[in-house]
């Protein structure tokens, strides 16, 4: 990305994680708070969260400021430039990644047990982006042995991290 384009950049990718950073400050306020069971507002799940969520939006405000102060609020939005953008290849591997997070989020984990849906979801991910349909699978045995063991591991790692030195269950 060019220097000039940056202030524009941080305009809206500011934006964006204020609007993130507000979502997780009104998950953390909504995690439940053992108040009833003689628990201290330290003791509550949401504090981490609910502390980062507002370390986020105070840094996103920031970043909007100078934005602002460089002139990152004139968009500059013509058909055209929309146009160059959704052409992009860049544009559609981050609209694939979104799709993908999205499904292992709302779906895979919905339906399934979390080692299998990671299992799943790093599998295809690393098959989405690294395979190329165009050449002969021969030609490509490893990128489909790398994803398996890597789905594995990783599926692996995580669930133990998060089980026995976290003590956090997953589902």
């Amino acid at each position: 990305m060019k220097e000039s384009n940056m202030p524009r950049a941080d305009f809206i990718v500011s934006l964006l994680m204020i609007v993130v950073g507000i979502g997780i400050i009104w998950s953390s306020l909504a995690m439940p708070r053992f108040e009833q069971q003689g628990g201290t507002i330290y003791d509550s799940p949401g504090i981490v969260p609910g502390i980062l969520g507002v370390l986020l939006t105070g840094c996103s405000f920031a970043v909007l400021i100078r934005s602002i102060a460089r002139k990152g609020h004139h968009l500059g939005i013509t058909r055209k430039s929309i146009g160059g953008v959704l052409r992009d290849g860049g544009t559609a591997r981050i609209a694939l990644t979104i799709v993908t997070g999205m499904i292992y989020g709302l779906v895979l984990l919905r339906f399934l047990h979390f080692i299998a849906s990671t299992v799943i979801f790093v599998f295809a991910f690393i098959m989405i982006f690294e395979y190329d349909g165009r050449k002969r699978l021969a030609a490509q045995w490893k990128v489909p042995v790398f994803a398996a063991v890597t789905a594995i591991l990783t599926a692996g790692a995580v669930y133990l991290t998060f089980q026995y030195l976290f003590l956090v269950n997953l589902p």
